[in-house]
């Protein structure tokens, strides 16, 4: 071998070694985002070398892969982009850079960009797509499939192609210092009066106040598609409770990477008053572990608002904000859970505007956990909470609000909450409600303040009412129940019974026997009307006259639908289900 010359040599040693890349990102693993912030410090052309993936090449795909979704069918599983750290706004990105396509579907970028100094940051994300849903899979082979790309497997992995992903970036500057980082956010966020971030399978609100009109600027970026909501934000008025802008599929654009990632940004021209932002969450999706390819701004992942004019600005001032004012109510059963029937009474001395905030939930457009209000008196329903009366709670689109005002004469009534058997408090089986906490029915004043001598604990007042001369209610399944009263002389008598009827017959349903057993009333089909709730709830009302003597209250009920076991909607007044005997007032 012949020897090198010294001149080499010594020229070799006194080379300089090249800078290090201001960018390296190899060695990614699947579902991975990477990110780096670097500085040019010159407006400068910048070498930029990139090797990304499209979405599944033709001789992936198999004739039983038909159930895809757009997000597969539109999101480069593995990609490249670079922003501005000052402004968001990208500046290069693979996906619509001019590429070589090899036919196993990798894609190659080498060349220059230019780019004024500044500071930028460097994304990668490789996130393998499952062609289809488990419920959208036709045969064993697919669900086989399916399994492996959920665990890691899938396109360009199980072929090892995604070894050859990578992002390098030369150009001359430094990677950015922290206090370069820190400087960057800032000048990006020095605009903003209201940051609300994303909380994980919750929400997160920021109230805000204007003390004149105000241009403010919404951003937001989430997570949407078009017949459902996951990630999105809303503003509201917090004095009148309407909401003045909702982050919508059809409001967005798209915020690049997964076609479910949406983008808002507008102007809203807002009135002087208080308002409160909203941004909601599910449980997948999201800064800290996204399931797809990220938004090209993932750190704006939640809604921004910015009042660009200084002095507007300064005005701004922060307030909290809770729906349901502390101290205030009236009523409160809050915190439900599965399969509750709860109920309170309340009397109120004066006419009063009460507002109902109460959270529920929906099936097919039809509640299923919700509150309704009776009169005492009459036992009818003054207020039920429709679904068309209700609007999206955040969260899972089945969680409806009725948020509104409710006016109330003089008189005792009886708030209602009833669950079904999941989706409740603490044990959702989807995404939340923005107010979680507030699950179940809140009544108050709606001036927000209670006057403690406006209301009283709850007083059944009226005709034929106070202590019943016997009662049997609350009556469940399969009940044969009987009560004994005496009457010392001839007295007309108040019978309140409420039971199921179907068909021109009764299955639950009371009577009065005397003391040698002949029935002397029996509540009958004919002779009784709706009771509320479902078409089978019959209630019997009215006054009859017995002589003095010893007599049975009876009640006897079939294998289904009581009081300990609804299968459809309960009457106006559940907790009377089953009969009272009341002695008429003789004044």
């Amino acid at each position: 071998m012949t020897a090198m010359p010294l001149a080499l040599l010594l020229a070799l040693a006194q080379t300089p070694a090249p800078p290090p890349a201001l960018v390296d990102m190899r060695d990614l693993t699947p579902r991975e985002h990477r990110a780096a912030v670097f500085v040019l410090t010159t407006s400068q052309e910048v070498n930029v070398s990139a090797v990304g993936a499209e979405p599944w090449p033709d001789q992936l795909r198999t004739r039983d892969d038909q159930h895809w979704q757009d997000d597969e069918q539109t999101t480069w599983p593995a990609a490249a982009w670079i922003i501005d750290a000052r402004t968001h706004a990208v500046v290069w990105d693979l996906r619509a850079a001019d590429t070589r396509r090899e036919s196993n579907g990798l894609r190659h970028f080498a060349g220059s960009v230019r780019l004024p100094a500044g500071t930028y940051e460097a994304h990668y994300a490789f996130y393998p797509a499952a062609a289809m849903s488990f419920k959208d899979a036709v045969d064993f082979r697919a669900v086989v499939r399916l399994a492996r790309r959920a665990s890691g497997g899938g396109p360009y992995v199980d072929n090892g192609l995604y070894k050859q992903f990578a992002l390098t970036i030369d150009g001359t500057g430094h990677v950015a210092t922290a206090d370069e980082i820190t400087a960057a956010h800032s000048a990006f966020m020095g605009s903003a009066v209201v940051s609300v971030e994303p909380k994980r399978n919750t929400a997160n609100r920021r109230g805000f106040e204007l003390t004149r009109p105000t241009d403010v600027e919404v951003y937001g970026v989430g997570e949407l598609q078009r017949d459902q909501t996951f990630d999105y934000g809303w503003i509201m008025n917090a004095d009148t409770r309407k909401r003045v802008w909702t982050m919508t599929y059809d409001s967005t654009e798209p915020a690049g990477g997964a076609a479910k990632n949406r983008m808002a940004h507008e102007t809203l021209h807002l009135r002087p008053g208080r308002y409160v932002a909203y941004f909601v969450s599910d449980d997948s999706h999201a800064p800290d572990d996204w399931n797809a390819v990220p938004a090209t701004d993932p750190e704006s992942w939640g809604l921004t608002l910015r009042v660009a004019d200084r002095m507007a600005r300064a005005t701004v001032r922060p307030f909290e904000y809770e729906p349901v004012p502390e101290g205030q109510t009236i009523v409160s059963m809050i915190g439900i859970g599965d399969n509750a029937n709860r109920s309170t009474g309340f009397t109120l001395k004066r006419p009063m505007d009460v507002r109902i905030y109460a959270l529920g939930e929906s099936s097919d457009e039809e509640m299923v956990d919700y509150a309704w209000i009776v009169d005492a008196v009459d036992h009818k329903r003054v207020w039920t909470m429709r679904y068309d009366e209700t609007q999206a709670a955040g969260g899972s689109d089945k969680n409806r609000l009725f948020d509104s005002v409710l006016h109330l004469p003089p008189g005792s009534y009886l708030v209602y909450y009833k669950s079904d058997g999941s989706h409740s408090y603490n044990n959702w089986n989807t995404a939340p409600p923005a107010e979680e906490r507030y699950w179940g029915v809140s009544v108050f004043p709606a001036s927000g303040r209670l006057r403690r001598a406006d209301v009283s604990p709850f007083e059944r007042t009226g005709r034929g009412t106070g202590t019943p001369l016997a009662q049997l209610i609350r009556m469940g399944d399969d009940e044969n129940a009987r009560a004994t009263f005496q009457l010392t002389g001839r007295t007309r008598l108040r019978v309140y019974a409420l039971g199921e009827g179907h068909d021109g017959g009764m299955v639950d349903y009371g009577w009065i026997e005397n003391a040698t057993g002949d029935r002397v009333w029996q509540m009958k089909y004919d002779e009784t009307d709706p009771a509320g709730g479902a078409d089978k709830n019959r209630v019997f009302e009215g006054v009859i006259t017995l002589p003095a003597g010893s007599y049975v209250l009876r009640y006897r009920s079939d294998g289904s639908h009581s009081h300990a076991d609804w299968n459809d909607a309960p009457p106006d007044d559940p907790e009377s289900w089953g009969i009272s005997v009341f002695r008429m007032d003789t004044r």
